[in-house]
């Protein structure tokens, strides 16, 4: 029985240790993917490391914020600004 508990207390402690990530947040985790993400040499659209544990979800959400970023879309403090969208797209640009 000792050996039994032991086992499932390693184990448990193991799948925390793994799910944690060593200390890492997700919130630094997706920080840290963002920050890849802006780092990419134009063009390139493979997934970096530093991604590899964000969602699905997220994922895409962050690649699309780099983009607008990179169309100018976004105001000062970083948000969707829909009249820059649109002087853009009234340039052709």
């Amino acid at each position: 029985m000792r050996i039994r508990t032991f086992i499932t207390t390693a184990a448990l402690l193991a799948g925390l240790i793994g799910v944690t990530g060593c200390g890492q947040s997700y919130e630094e985790l997706t920080e840290d993917c963002l920050t890849a993400l802006k780092a990419r040499p134009e063009g390139d659209k493979s997934k970096p490391a530093a991604c590899a544990g964000v969602k699905r979800k997220d994922y895409v959400t962050l690649v699309m914020s780099v983009a607008i970023d990179d169309l100018g879309w976004t105001d000062e403090d970083g948000k969707f600004d829909k009249n820059k969208m649109l002087d853009s797209l009234e340039d052709g640009n």
